[in-house]
Order: structure tokens, then sequence, then C-alpha cells
């Protein structure tokens, strides 16, 4: 395993990413072979729907790949309410159905190492579903009860509407109440800020930001595009917030749309293979002799600096089809001085998309390999 904490420790149990994005593209293109940052597993494998021939996921966290191969045994063999019931997404409790998580996870077919590992989690958590056991997600659920503490169950009654116009015009009126915006304005104050982040999820590999503006204006910004960006009970990241978790299913990330969960379960039984590699994206893009049609980076890029960032794009060539697409999603940072020839810019064909993700805090970049 890796010496560096962040990736011995699972960072990511469920999404801090709205891959439908990926999954709009994936579904119009039809790869045949996918690369991805596998994360929780959950950024993947609605990606499997569009019935690939295989898919790579990489991360540096076995942790984050143990999870994905859950994930993964899980959907090729479970009905969908049986895999909402074993992680935890409502209408079931993380805190119920142990027994029959125990049973389920006896019967899983693991490798010997995410086996033992999950084996080792479960003691510790009690057979607890696995949905907010995340450091990331832990944070979130930790800023939403410290809200909470403070004003209650206030800002419940945003979740309520199921009509559009309503919603908006509430928002119109609340967000000219300085009072009506305590709240938001608290929770803004920990998402914005740096130096809580790197103590208490980052470990100093917050990225550097190189935006313009402060950190408080960037999530003020995003933060007013999500509430307007649909309904606020369809969106797992408000919900996550404000209310400290998933209460409406309607919300709940892509992983788990009925119609997209069938179609990858369905994938993977007719035999769409997932591959999990413990690698740097780099180094694996240039030593693999495989090709791949699609790329998914998630924000990982925003973690480059100096060299790296410069070369990235072009190194990623080593692994790449003529005609390949790659993502490029950036959080607070987008590299500079990238050399990006090679490949042509096609995110302008991508705007509705863009603007229908749920989360609203990357900038995302399409690009196409063209040699």
């Amino acid at each position: 395993m890796s010496k560096d904490v962040f990736f011995n420790t699972l960072n990511y149990s469920m999404a801090n990413e709205d891959s439908t994005f990926e999954w709009s593209i994936c579904q119009a293109l039809r790869p045949r072979r996918i690369l991805a940052i596998c994360g929780s597993g959950a950024r993947v494998l609605p990606l499997a729907g569009t019935a690939p021939e295989k898919i790579t996921a990489l991360d540096l966290a076995e942790q984050q790949l143990a999870l994905g191969e859950l994930r993964s045994a899980l959907m090729r063999r479970e009905p969908l309410e049986s895999y909402k019931k074993f992680l935890g997404y409502p209408p079931f409790a993380t805190s119920l159905h142990r027994a029959e998580r125990a049973a389920l996870f006896a019967d899983l077919k693991l490798s010997a190492p995410a086996r033992a590992y999950f084996q080792d989690h479960f003691r510790k958590n009690g057979w607890q579903g696995l949905l907010y056991d995340g450091r990331w997600e832990k944070t979130f659920t930790g800023i939403s009860k410290k809200v909470r503490l403070l004003v209650g169950s206030r800002y419940d009654e945003i979740f309520e509407f199921k009509n559009f116009a309503e919603q908006k015009a509430y928002f119109d009126l609340k967000l000219q109440d300085r009072t009506w915006k305590f709240a938001p304005g608290a929770t803004l104050m920990l998402v914005g800020n740096a130096t809580f982040f790197n103590a208490v999820l980052y470990g100093g590999r917050f990225p550097r930001k190189n935006l313009p503006g402060s950190h408080f204006r960037f999530y003020v910004d995003r933060f007013s595009r999500l509430l307007y960006n649909g309904l606020t009970r369809e969106n797992f990241f408000l919900q996550i917030m404000f209310l400290g978790g998933l209460r409406y299913p309607e919300g709940c990330p892509i992983e788990v749309t009925p119609e997209i969960y069938k179609a990858s379960q369905a994938a993977l039984q007719a035999g769409t293979e997932i591959e999990f590699v413990a690698k740097d994206l780099l180094t694996f893009s240039e030593e693999t002799r495989e090709k791949y049609d699609f790329v998914s980076l998630s924000n990982v890029p925003s973690y480059f600096s100096g060299d790296m960032e410069r070369t990235f794009m072009s190194r990623l060539k080593a692994c790449l089809n003529p005609g390949a697409v790659v993502v490029v999603r950036c959080y607070l940072r987008i590299p500079e001085g990238t050399d990006l020839s090679g490949y042509v810019d096609i995110t302008s064909s991508y705007q509705e998309p863009a603007l229908a993700e749920k989360m609203q805090v990357y900038n995302i970049m399409v690009y196409r390999f063209v040699g």
C-alpha cells in the first residue's frame, strides 16, 4: 500500500460526482473500452450500462478498489432493492438489515484482499450499510449535523417541492432574507474553508485554487446554481448538505436509477468485464498495451502541478484509440499550460448535460483525441 495516508483509507463511499454526465456521453458513443478513475465504484458501474466490452477502473487507494469490486459483485447478482438495502440507500436505513447484510456478504464472490478488508470494516461498523462510511461523506454529514444543532429542521421544507416553478418562486423570495440565509451561509463558511478540508479530509492535498475569487465566493456562486438546478429533492448533494443523508429516493445517484441499474446488471451478466487496478493514471496509460475509446479522469488533474499538469494529456495518448473521448473534471484548480496537441476541445457539445450535473462544483472539459 501507499505510504500516503490519503490513499490508505476509504475516502469515498457514495458519490462526490454526478456521473450522469459521463454516462450520457457513453450512451451516445457506445465505447468498446473504458478507462476510469474508480472512486467509490459508483461513478464507474453505471457506464457498464452502455455495454462496453471492458472497463478498467484505476485507483491508488486499495480500499476504493475493494469497494468498487464489492459494488460490482452485488450488481452482478442482486436485484436493485437488495443492492440498495445492502448499501443503505433510501428507503432503507444504513442502521438496519444487519443480519441480511452479513449473510449476503458471506455469499458474494470477492477477491481475498477485498473480502479481508470488508470483513474488518464490517466488524468495526457493526454491519451497517456503507453509504456514509467514506471520509468525504462523513465530512459533509458532520457539517450538516453541526448546522442542524443551530437551526433545527427549518430548512427541510426546501425539499418538499415537486413543481420547479413553485420552488423557484420560493427561493427568489427566501434568498432576499438575511435571516433565512444564515444556515446556507454557515454551511458555505465550512465548505469554502480550505484549511478545514485539509485538516479533516485532504491531508494537505486540497487543490491549490487558481480560479479567480475567494473560496467562499466560489461556493456562493455554485450553491446558487444548485438551488435553481432542478428540484432540490432530486439532488443527492443538497440532501447530504442539509439533511445529513439521503431521505428522498428520487435524489439518489445514478447507480441506483432503475433503468440504468437494469442495463448495467444485464451488461455485467452478458460479459462486460470490469478490471480493478491499483496504479496511478499516467503510469498505467504508458505501460498498458490496451487502447481505450473513452476515458474519465474524474477530478484527478486538479491535483497536478508543474511538469505533470503540462504533460498529462500528452502522456495519456499512449493508451487512446483514434477518436477517443476524454472527460476532465477540475475542482477549484484548472491545470495550467497543458499540452493539448492532438486533441480537439468538444466541451461546447455537452453544455446541456453539464448544466444539469447535480453538484456544480466542477469545471468539466471534454476532448476528442485526433492523433
